[in-house]
């Protein structure tokens, strides 16, 4: 009897075993491509100047989101709110790169746990070399997230949550020579000062782009010859936008405009266009949900696809400390109107960021012709000395967001609309905030100064070289890339 009941449990046992395997098998795989500092400027989403026919062909066999946004413009904010599905001040994850990380606020936990609980095996890997680990760059502490860096590494059957870090087109910049772009021809956004330099700096970025998208090439190729193109559903992004002057760390739309494809075929409209809002903190518990994991309650992001689809009113952005360059900033956008609120206005646009001069053909540019008196309208703009404590734009009819709205008594009701939800938003977003202690403030300001000067030094120049002295510096390398 009692070995009856024996081997009665022990097949119950395996049927719940095979059942949970099966149901495992069953699972969509999941991965995220996640280009470091992409912006909209793709085929897919309209430039006439960039070849990039593989993320062209991803969004011909998916859905393409036209106006998704990061949550904080540069790397590490943006990316520690994706791996949370939390906005990166309610976790203290804003300053970049701080130096004093902490671990999550009590309860929150990275969304690789959830996946792993639900049997996923999670990766993260570099596109280059998926031996190696993939940038994670996270504002706290933390051990290894993941299980490996390829899922070519996990259980037979295993689904697999999966990131590919792609560092293109993060600066610096490099020339493509089968798909070369004419600095003389290209298109060049009109928010950027015409100049030659930064003509060659444009068009070396987009060269930039088409590496990028042959990485991404590489990775469709892989699935489509292991057998999974079907059951993967690929989630491809930018962390934040273009690593131009006025775009990467600032809240204006070259700094927060990012792509979002979603390619999950037999399951999603081919081809689809998207104008909803979507925020990159949605994306994370958009994740969960394709893999019917159940979404906490304490994430912030939204559900923005499927059957459990939650419309997005407004999208968010954070900017705080950015390397040496300290400021703080929040912005809300409804879909027309953005709003920006400086909470340090007495700081500059231009001020000294150790970063942007070491790698910013345009920021040295700008600073010599305001000095010279040769920086006309609506650049000049930009080198003001102080910013207006609220800035408001009309992103349709301004979408270089030049004219500032917020004095303008047409839209006072729009202004105070959207300074309330912002302030409400942040009254809930941030109750837990701990702001930066000076001393790390000041740690973050000299190993920055450090890293410009042994910089500044490696290319025969001081650091207390003219602007000058940086632009012949430009003249030369650009040249010799085009």
């Amino acid at each position: 009897m009692n070995i009856k009941k024996t081997r009665i449990m022990l097949l119950v046992c395996f049927l719940l075993f095979f059942s949970t395997l099966l149901q495992a098998q069953e699972r969509p795989n999941i991965l995220w491509i996640n280009c470091d500092d992409l912006g909209i400027e793709l085929g897919c989403y309209g430039n006439k100047d960039v070849k990039t026919p593989n993320i062209d062909q991803l969004a011909e066999q998916g859905v393409l989101y036209e106006n998704c946004y990061a949550t904080a413009p540069v790397c590490s904010p943006s990316r520690s709110s994706l791996i949370t599905g939390m906005y990166p001040s309610a976790i203290n994850c804003l300053n970049h790169r701080t130096m004093d990380k902490m671990p999550l606020p009590e309860g929150i936990k990275p969304i690789t746990e959830y996946f792993k609980e639900a049997g996923y095996f999670c990766t993260n890997g570099k596109a280059t070399d998926m031996t190696k680990w993939g940038k994670t760059d996270f504002n706290f502490e933390t051990g290894n997230l993941f299980d490996g860096t390829d899922w070519n590494q996990r259980a037979e059957g295993q689904p697999f949550f999966a990131q590919v870090q792609i560092f293109e087109p993060h600066r610096e910049f490099y020339a493509d020579k089968e798909n070369p772009i004419s600095p003389e021809s290209v298109d060049l956004p009109d928010c950027y000062l015409d100049h030659p330099l930064i003509r060659a700096d444009w068009a070396l970025y987009l060269e930039t782009v088409q590496h990028c998208d042959q990485r991404v090439g590489h990775f469709l190729t892989r699935l489509e010859n292991e057998g999974l193109t079907d059951n993967t559903i690929i989630v491809l992004f930018g962390d934040n936008g273009r690593p131009h002057l006025r775009d990467k760390q600032f809240l204006y739309e070259g700094g927060l405009r990012v792509p979002l494809i979603i390619r999950y075929p037999k399951h999603f409209e081919a081809g689809k266009i998207c104008t909803q809002l979507v925020s990159l903190v949605d994306v994370p518990v958009t994740s969960l949900a394709f893999a019917n994991i159940p979404v906490s309650e304490h994430l912030q992001g939204k559900v923005f696809i499927g059957d459990n689809a939650e419309k997005r009113e407004y999208v968010l952005g954070f900017r705080q400390r950015m390397g040496d360059a300290v400021d703080n900033s929040r912005s809300i956008m409804d879909g027309r109107y953005k709003l920006i609120w400086n909470k340090m206005p007495e700081v500059p646009w231009m001020q000294l960021s150790g970063y942007k001069k070491l790698e910013y053909p345009a920021y040295s540019i700008y600073k010599l012709f305001y000095q010279q008196g040769k920086l006309f309208y609506p650049y000049s703009l930009f080198m003001a000395d102080s910013k207006p404590e609220i800035e408001l734009y009309d992103i349709k009819m301004d979408p270089m967001e030049f004219e500032n709205l917020a004095d303008y008594p047409k839209y006072e009701s729009i202004k105070k609309t959207l300074f309330s939800t912002l302030k409400s938003r942040l009254s809930e977003i941030e109750k837990g905030e701990i702001p930066e202690r000076w001393e790390v403030t000041k740690k973050a300001k000299e190993s920055s100064a450090k890293y410009y000067e042994s910089s500044m030094r490696r290319r025969g120049l001081g650091s207390d070289s003219s602007y000058e002295d940086i632009i012949e510096y430009w003249e030369k390398k650009l040249s010799e890339k085009n």
